[in-house]
């Protein structure tokens, strides 16, 4: 599988209505860590009461589990960073399913850098020397310019309601900044899978 790659029309929008109608059921859990950017409403994948979702997912990934599953409610544009842990023991892909967001462009970019550990930022040392474009530039400005020197752009995903949006989990990888679009907030369904053993 490549490093990144999308489904057009994962879901269909009966099943995004119902993950949404799931979602303002669960209790809100706003994300960790210092900046309060988005909810990241965790819920066990096992309870999720739609069963066609889970058979797509497994026709896709058919030797991985999903070790972490969560409703991403985001608010203020994430910066770099990484999905990998290093306590999973074979980190596989993440998975988004934008669900809901204002009709306006927005996207997930994945680099071709990786972060495997906390100091992925110190390990970054060398510039990339990598070209952006006016445009990667302009949906990349809430980025640290220091930063962006040292990554290069692997692909681009524009979200599109019920779009798999996926990536192997060691690849850094941020969010547009939505902010100048206009876009208050956008809604996803996120996992993180891990290969069987």
């Amino acid at each position: 599988m490549k490093n990144s790659f999308e489904i057009d029309s994962f879901l269909d929008e009966h099943e995004l209505s119902a993950l949404l109608g799931y979602y303002k059921t669960l209790p809100q859990t706003i994300n960790s860590g210092d900046d309060k950017k988005a909810f990241t409403t965790g819920f066990p994948w096992d309870d999720l009461p739609f069963e066609t979702i889970k058979t797509k997912l497994k026709k896709v990934f058919p030797d991985s589990n999903v070790t972490v599953s969560m409703f991403l409610e985001e608010f203020i544009p994430w910066k770099v960073h990484t999905d990998y842990f290093k306590e999973d023991k074979v980190p596989h892909y993440a998975v988004l399913v934008p669900l809901d967001f204002e009709d306006k462009s927005t996207h997930t970019i994945v680099f071709n850098e990786v972060g495997i550990n906390k100091d992925w930022r110190g390990q970054l040392t060398q510039k990339s020397l990598y070209q952006y474009t006016e445009d990667q530039t302009k949906i990349l400005n809430h980025i640290e310019q220091d930063m962006l020197d040292r990554l290069s752009v692997g692909q681009i995903h524009k979200w599109e309601k019920g779009k798999m949006i996926a990536w192997h989990r060691n690849f850094l990888h941020s969010s547009d900044n939505f902010e100048n679009a206009g876009i208050k907030r956008k809604i996803a369904l996120v996992l993180f899978l891990n290969q069987d053993d």
